[in-house]
């Protein structure tokens, strides 16, 4: 059934329709939000109040047009309020979780100390759209059109933040004599 039915139905009282609509979306807003947050509490909950919000929208008579990308869009700017939130109260630090292969124990290191550098690398980058671009890219395995829709950015420029962040990330590992690479 298309979007724009079950939204009807929700606005005539059907219950069964809203979860007709929203439940397919749920699980690809967590993993967004969560790779924003690195939380699974605050994923939850930013899942949970835009759920609210897209009934309210609903109910409220709110003309959305696609719906799944206005869903998607929704939970990616309310995570990264909430991101921005949290890091006013304190700094948060991004965890990206660390998948070892069955390397040998000195390869192992090697590659957590790098995930680890490049996470660092990473919060430490002093504007927060490169750090988003850069989550979403390469930890969500978002395409730019998918990021663009979700940022309400155009793709060129998430196409310039992202080669913005790759050379500000670049930058400051050299800083911190990372990788030595000579910077041209």
């Amino acid at each position: 059934m298309d979007q724009e039915a079950l939204m009807t139905r929700i606005r005539n009282g059907e219950d069964e329709a809203f979860a007709q609509l929203v439940n397919p979306l749920i699980e690809k807003g967590y993993r967004t939000s969560f790779g924003i947050l690195n939380s699974k509490e605050m994923a939850e909950e930013v899942v949970q109040t835009a759920l609210i919000e897209v009934y309210r929208d609903i109910m409220s008579g709110k003309d959305i047009i696609y719906f799944s990308t206005w869903f998607y869009k929704l939970v990616s700017h309310r995570s990264i309020d909430a991101w921005r939130k949290k890091s006013r109260e304190k700094e948060l630090p991004l965890e990206i979780d660390v998948v070892t292969d069955d390397y040998g124990t000195m390869e192992s290191v090697l590659k957590e100390e790098t995930e680890i550098e490049i996470k660092n690398g990473i919060s430490s980058l002093d504007n927060s759209d490169y750090r988003n671009v850069l989550i979403l890219y390469y930890y969500q395995d978002l395409d730019i059109q998918e990021i663009s829709d979700l940022l309400g950015l155009k793709s060129s420029t998430v196409k310039s933040h992202l080669r913005r962040a790759r050379n500000a990330l670049k930058k400051r590992l050299i800083e911190n004599q990372f990788i030595g690479v000579n910077p041209q």
